[in-house]
């Protein structure tokens, strides 16, 4: 699971580099194509309004839903901060492309998921009424281990 996590990790933070270097040469671009224009308050909303916008929708959208949540669960992770319960599965969906949302005893949690890893149990073993035992990050609710729990009488 560390190197699910690590790879995803590593995947946002690219993406959100990247994508802020396309966010500051266009406003880098706008603050060029601006100097031409002669009324220095028309100029001052163009570029601080539009360019706060952009980066502030950056900051938002890569940063804070994306990488955050990831960056927590590493650091979770890394220095052993985790939970354990034992629930029941109330549904089970895929997110995109590498995250498995969970909802267990109607709390939701988050897996990082790889269709490349031929041991992953979500689509093998584990369905929706299931009762599981979860190993979890506190603050980030990410799943680091799963396993169903068998209750024997």
């Amino acid at each position: 699971m560390y190197e699910l996590i690590k790879s995803s990790l590593q995947a946002y933070a690219f993406v959100a580099v990247f994508s802020g270097l396309w966010i500051l040469l266009v406003v880098y671009g706008m603050f060029k194509k601006t100097k031409k224009i002669e009324s220095k308050k028309i100029k001052t909303v163009l570029r601080f309004g539009i360019s706060g916008v952009l980066v502030c929708l950056w900051a938002w959208y890569f940063v804070y839903i994306n990488l955050y949540p990831i960056s927590l669960a590493y650091y979770e992770y890394s220095r052993n901060s985790v939970e354990e319960k034992i629930g029941v599965i109330n549904s089970i969906e895929q997110d995109g492309k590498d995250r498995i949302n969970l909802i267990i005893d109607n709390t939701e949690y988050t897996m990082v998921y790889s269709s490349l890893n031929s041991d992953d149990i979500i689509s093998r073993d584990i369905d929706e009424g299931d009762t599981v035992k979860i190993e979890f990050g506190v603050k980030s609710k990410y799943i680091f281990d799963i396993c169903e729990f068998n209750i024997s009488p």
